[in-house]
């Protein structure tokens, strides 16, 4: 390969013996070909950065902290080590469909205006068996930034980024574990954003991932960033609110009517909030919040009779008929 890369994939890892080697090779065998993989061991003890240097490929750099410090470190620094005027996340133990860069760096050079572009995923176990349920993320380029108010739209290991793009200091520190989530946020901001329709790669769901060993840290930073993403909206998150905004994003049964109001009610004001401030396209607001509101309402199906007169009278509801009709 001569020349510099056009494509940096930067892949962190922590004692991912298990995993790295397959995660490793589904790159290396992609059909494109330009491109360096840099991998940070952050202070690994276990076998895995033997696992990686036993990997002849010219396209392989590894970087070594001398202590373990962090996901958010280990990026930043694998990001400042690269060339590309691409970049790639990928994690250790999560799989890529030969063909992931291909199309993804093609629609990127055919579309300027996209300053990322993530896919849909299969998921699979700690086994890479297939599981039943897929992530078809569907939404289009001008729903993304209104679908983040609720949920992180992409998946990391699925996004490749525009290098002018990224914000100068990479990932924003002091937000582990939602690090990616605040990115897209920030790319959605100032360029389209999109996922490619295809399952171009595989997320593996296991006991050991970072997720599911940080349940307890995740929730602190959930509620970071649901204050960030607000901001603009000049909504300012009280305790009460983000249990409202919990509640909206879970599938857990609803059968209090007083919390259906608090929703409705928290709904209504990001409406009257973005009608103030202008962040989002209003007109995909209102669809994506009335969307929220459907689903709500199905989980408080219970209430029968009651929630058809709620829903029926609902400000959201003349708002979204308003809208579309």
């Amino acid at each position: 390969m001569m020349g510099k890369p056009e494509l940096s994939v930067v892949m962190p890892f922590y004692n991912s013996a298990r995993y790295i080697k397959g995660a490793v090779q589904s790159l290396l065998a992609q059909t494109y070909q330009d491109f360096e993989l840099i991998l940070i061991d952050d202070a690994s003890t276990d076998q895995s950065p033997e696992i990686v240097m036993s990997l002849n490929d010219s396209r392989i750099k590894l970087i070594r902290n001398e202590k373990n410090s962090g996901i958010v470190f280990s990026r930043n620094r694998g990001l400042e080590a690269s060339v590309g005027r691409f970049l790639a996340a990928f994690d250790s133990d999560d799989l890529a469909r030969a063909d992931k860069f291909e199309k993804q760096i093609r629609f990127l050079k055919n579309n300027p205006e996209y300053g990322m572009v993530g896919s849909w995923a299969k998921l699979i176990d700690e086994n890479g068996g297939l599981l039943n349920k897929r992530w078809k993320l569907t939404a289009s380029p001008g729903r993304i930034p209104t679908v983040l108010l609720f949920n992180n739209h992409f998946v990391h290991s699925a996004v490749v980024m525009r290098r002018e793009e990224m914000p100068e200091k990479f990932y924003a520190e002091g937000f582990d574990l939602v690090e990616d989530y605040k990115m897209w946020i920030d790319f959605s901001r100032t360029r389209k954003v999109w996922n490619f329709p295809d399952y171009l790669m595989y997320y593996r769901i296991h006991p050991e991932s970072a997720t599911n060993i940080n349940l307890g840290n995740l929730y602190q930073q959930d509620v970071r960033i649901y204050k960030y993403l607000f901001e603009p909206l000049q909504i300012k998150l009280d305790e009460r609110m983000i249990y409202i905004h919990l509640i909206i994003k879970d599938n857990n049964a609803i059968d209090d009517r007083k919390i259906l109001n608090e929703i409705e009610a928290f709904l209504w004001l990001i409406i009257r909030q973005n009608e103030k401030t202008k962040v989002y396209n209003h007109t995909e607001l209102i669809k994506v919040i009335f969307g929220r509101w459907v689903k709500v309402c199905y989980k408080s199906r219970k209430m029968k009779s009651e929630l058809l007169k709620i829903f029926m009278t609902s400000r959201l509801l003349r708002t979204y008929l308003k809208t579309v009709l």
